[in-house]
Order: C-alpha cells, then sequence, then structure tokens
C-alpha cells in the first residue's frame, strides 16, 4: 500500500451524538455467575474451565496467579485452595438474567447482548442528567447497590465500538469512534460473533495487525474475497457495523401471543410451548423478507407481574429463543422468590421509573402462582445480507409439505439439509441433517481443530488423485518443515496439465493420532493454475489430491 493511498481518509459513517451506546459488562462474569451456582463467598477464588482451559476466574484467583488458558492442573499448583468448575452456559444466563431485573426500574430500553454484557441507548439515559458521565455513574451506583457486581462500562457511537470500549472502562467521545477502532487489534473480531472470529487468523497472515489496517482496503476487495463474513468484518473495523439497537425495520408489529390454561412455573413446559410460538412468529418474518436479530421475550405471572427482555440472537431459530425463555423464567421465579429491597430511584426523573403506587404482590405467593401468558415481539428487523429471496420464504408452506410428503414416502432421511460440523477436512465438515431435525455434530464446530481451514472454505469437496510436478517434471515432496520443492504443473489424470502461478505455504496436519487404524497425516497446499482454477490439495501416502476447489 503507497504512503499516499494510506493518506487518503476513508469515507465512513458512524453514529452520531443521538445514537450513541451505552454497553456494561460484567469482568470475569463466568467465573462471577459460577460462585452464585455454587453458594461461594465473594473471597473464594474460582476458576471456571472450558475444553480443559481456565476461560474466566475471580479477582481472588487472578490474584493468587491464575490466568486465562491454565489448565487444571496449573491451577492446582498456583492456588489449591481455588474453586474449579466446569463452564455452565445455562448458569450463566439464568444469574445475569435474573440479576439486571433492576434495570426494569432505572431504564426505559436495554438488550441483553451476552451474558455479562448488556446495551442501553443513551438516549434513555440523558434526560434529568447534564451530561453522559453523570448519568452513567447514577446508573452504575444504583445497579451496583443491587447486586453487588462489578460494572465496566463502555460509550461510543457503535454497538461494537462501545463493547471494546467496555473492556477497558473507557467513554470514547463522539465522533471518534472511527479513530478508536482503528488502534485496536484484529483480534478484538473475536467480540464480534463466530463469523468474523473465523477471519481473525487469514487477517494476521495477511499481515493485517489492527481494525484500521483493515479499515484501510477497499470495502468492495473485502467483499469479494471474503464475502458477507469480510463484509462485515470491514463494517465493524470502519465504524459502520450494526442497526443502533433501538432502530427497527418493520412497518407492523410483529408479535405473537399464548395464554396458559393452567398456570406453570416449569420452565420446561414453557419452553416447550415457547418452540412452537416462535416458530409461528420466525415464519411470518422470513415471509416478508427480514430476519430477526432481537427478540423481546414477555412472561406474565397470574397476579399480573410480568416480565421483559430483549435478547441479542446470532442464530435466531426457536430452540434458542426457547432457551432464553427458558433462562429468563428460572432467572425471574428464583429472584422472585426471594424477598429483599426494591431497586433504588435513580432521581424524579419518570425515564428511569417511579416507584408504584401500590406494593407488589407477595414474592412466596408470586412464584406459587405461576406464568399464565407468554409473548414474543420481533424487537429488531434487518434485510437478509447478501439475498433477498430464498425458496424457503416463498411459498413456505407448499415447500414444507412436499418435503415432508417425500420424507413420508422414503423415509426420514430421504431429505436432508445441509450444515457444518468441526473437522480438518473439508468432508469432514460437512454436517447433512434430515429435515425438521436437530443437528447432531459427531464432531464438535466448537472445538479448536488445529491446522483446519479458515474461511473462505472450498465451494466444491473432491477427492482427486493428481501429480505435482516441480520445474524439472520430479514430483514434490513434502516434509513437516515445507515442500521439497515449488510447485510448477499439475497433471491431471486425463493426462492433460496446468501450470501453478501462485501457492501459499504448506502446513502438515495430523489427525486421529491417538488411534492406529484412524490415524492420518497429511500435507495441505492452496494453488492457482494458469487457467484461474484455485484448488487445495492434500498429500497423504505420498499421492497428490485435490480435496476441494474455490469458484
Amino acid at each position: 500500500m503507497s504512503a499516499d493511498a494510506a493518506a487518503e481518509p476513508r469515507a465512513v459513517r458512524t453514529g452520531t451524538a443521538d445514537r450513541r451506546t451505552l454497553v456494561l459488562t460484567v469482568p470475569d462474569w463466568s467465573a462471577v455467575a459460577a460462585a452464585t451456582e455454587h453458594d461461594l463467598s465473594p473471597r473464594t477464588p474460582v476458576a471456571v474451565l472450558s475444553g480443559g482451559k481456565v476461560m474466566a476466574a475471580n479477582a481472588p484467583a487472578r490474584a493468587a496467579g491464575i490466568a486465562l488458558g491454565n489448565n487444571k492442573r496449573a491451577v492446582g499448583y498456583r492456588c489449591p485452595e481455588a474453586h474449579v468448575v466446569a463452564w455452565d452456559e445455562e448458569a450463566d444466563n439464568r444469574h445475569f438474567s435474573a440479576g439486571v431485573g433492576a434495570l426494569e426500574e432505572l431504564v426505559a430500553r436495554f438488550t441483553l447482548l451476552s451474558p455479562g454484557t448488556l446495551a442501553i441507548p443513551l438516549d434513555s439515559l440523558k434526560h434529568g442528567y447534564d451530561d453522559e458521565p453523570t448519568a452513567v455513574e447514577a446508573l452504575i451506583s444504583a445497579l451496583v447497590s443491587v447486586t453487588g457486581w462489578e460494572f465496566f462500562p463502555g460509550i461510543a457511537d457503535t454497538v461494537f465500538a462501545a463493547v471494546l470500549a467496555a473492556g477497558q472502562a473507557r467513554r470514547v467521545e463522539p465522533g471518534q469512534t472511527t479513530e478508536f477502532l482503528a488502534a485496536q487489534p484484529i483480534s478484538t473480531l473475536e467480540y464480534a460473533g463466530a463469523g468474523a472470529t473465523e477471519l481473525i487468523d487469514t487477517f494476521t497472515q495477511l499481515g493485517l495487525r489492527t481494525l484500521g489496517d483493515l479499515a484501510d482496503i477497499d470495502a468492495r476487495d473485502v467483499n469479494s474475497r471474503f464475502g458477507a463474513l469480510g463484509k462485515r468484518a470491514h463494517d465493524l473495523a470502519t465504524g459502520t457495523e450494526w442497526t443502533p439497537l433501538n432502530d427497527h425495520v418493520r412497518e407492523e408489529r410483529l408479535n405473537v401471543e399464548l395464554g396458559l390454561d393452567t398456570p406453570t412455573t416449569r420452565s420446561d413446559t414453557l419452553g416447550f410451548l415457547t418452540r412452537q410460538l416462535a416458530a409461528d412468529l420466525l415464519t411470518t418474518v422470513r415471509r416478508r423478507g427480514l430476519v430477526c436479530t432481537q427478540i423481546t421475550i414477555e412472561l406474565i405471572a397470574v397476579s399480573g407481574q410480568s416480565s421483559k427482555r430483549t435478547w441479542r440472537i446470532e442464530d435466531m431459530n426457536e430452540n434458542t429463543i426457547a432457551d432464553r425463555l427458558r433462562w429468563q423464567a428460572e432467572g425471574w421465579l428464583a429472584g422472585a422468590a426471594r424477598k429483599g429491597p426494591a431497586a433504588p430511584q435513580l432521581g424524579s426523573t419518570p425515564e428511569f421509573g417511579s416507584a408504584p403506587d401500590e406494593p407488589g404482590p407477595d414474592p412466596e405467593d408470586f412464584s406459587e402462582e405461576g406464568i399464565i401468558a407468554l409473548g414474543l415481539v420481533a424487537a429488531e428487523l434487518t434485510t437478509p445480507i447478501g439475498a433477498t429471496k430464498s425458496l424457503f420464504d416463498e411459498n413456505t408452506g407448499q415447500v414444507t409439505h412436499t418435503l415432508e410428503r417425500l420424507q413420508g414416502l422414503f423415509g426420514p432421511d430421504s431429505v436432508l439439509v445441509p450444515g457444518l460440523q468441526g473437522g480438518w477436512d473439508p468432508a469432514e465438515t460437512n454436517l447433512w441433517t434430515p429435515w425438521q431435525q436437530a443437528a447432531s455434530p459427531v464432531r464438535s464446530p466448537g472445538a479448536p481443530w488445529p491446522g483446519a481451514l479458515h474461511a473462505p472454505r472450498p465451494t466444491t469437496v473432491e477427492r482427486l488423485p493428481v501429480d505435482v510436478l516441480a520445474a524439472g517434471g520430479r514430483p514434490v515432496g513434502a516434509r513437516p518443515a515445507g515442500l521439497e520443492s515449488a510447485p510448477y504443473a499439475i497433471r491431471f489424470p486425463t493426462g492433460t496439465a496446468e501450470a501453478v502461478i501462485d501457492y501459499s505455504g504448506s502446513w502438515p496436519v495430523e489427525s486421529g493420532w491417538w488411534d492406529p487404524t484412524k490415524a492420518i497425516y497429511r500435507t495441505r497446499l492452496q494453488v492457482v493454475t494458469d487457467s484461474g482454477q484455485a484448488l487445495l490439495l492434500s498429500k497423504e501416502n505420498g499421492q497428490w489430491y485435490i480435496t476441494g476447489r474455490y469458484r
């Protein structure tokens, strides 16, 4: 990149002052939730393990020398008295949903981004206060007095920037979000969800060290190379990502409701009822050619009390919605059963709510009465990226009926839908699941899979034996340290050959080493031929294969 190009200003659209966002995050939330789940003292060192490594540790554990990434043995060596627990996603969600109930008395709107992190539009705070810092300080003081949690605040013009600012307990001045993002390491894309995280290693290999480096690349080049995921990552880096939380792309209120004949306090029953309710709502959303990114869940008790939460769900379906409702119900019922002081009020401003005129029902009576009604609202709608129509959005009922008819005639495995699972090779990551059945990956997609391919993945998968030749016509050998010679041409089984005009560095992959019958050692290589073919090659047992093609 030339110096002149680097000096040119970027044409970006950042948020405005009236769309400022506050993000509050509880440091080491998983450790805080684990201490609550196991009724531990705040002074007890707690380490939470995921995949055999420490993913969260509270302040006493960190003071004892426990660090993220330590294994269980290292934790025991550094702090023998530490309480080590496995990560419990449900506990994370349940305790956070119960604890942030105090916000209902303090702010008009808020969104749960993830366990331990929530977002609040600042325009719901600024009334009655001189400036942003004063409003945020009053809110955090009220929350801390109720929950006992420590909150880190972050303020910026976009949600993603506010999430990063919260990790630093920082306020980004209005209009300075682009400069703030430019200085952040490229690894911060991990806070943007699984899709963007897949690109971190690729961007690093390309020499992109900061979000500013990514933002300096033309958006069209990123989109053509990395598709929708790359476009989203570029939007994140330039401060143009994510529609503000209070903007909804909607022409009407999309909601569904369900009244229960018999009140219940069983979360599994509520989850079962919610799945069909959520399916009805999502079907309506899809028929309008939209995608729901936030869902508001409302629970109503016999006594008239209600609990309302807005959840941001990246891969929204009826199962993920049912999980959130179950977590919300369990947290609300558990909180209602405990008598405690009422949430403090922030002055007299109606924006934060005021004390009720009449006392609410007794918490113990409420927990016995149970929930009598459910409601779901599509709180944020947007158009799908890269596609405006889908086969399953048009004539959905007719398509569903046809597929179910095929399953009835030829069996449930006759209609399969594609998906992804964990693995090293493209063929291993393919997952085919019978229509309308929950996917059951054989290999966890959340596992590390060292040496696995990163995005973009090959468009087609095959296994075609070929010869990879050096300049003198000799076969190209592969060792763990690299290729013995540069690839010059590829000879196909038909006898035709194509010259190699570009190629990547090779990398070895060893899988199944713990079982001699399944152990495979292979060397991978990506090449581009003079005909424009982009190929993924793999050498196993002395033979080169084409294992994937990029389009």
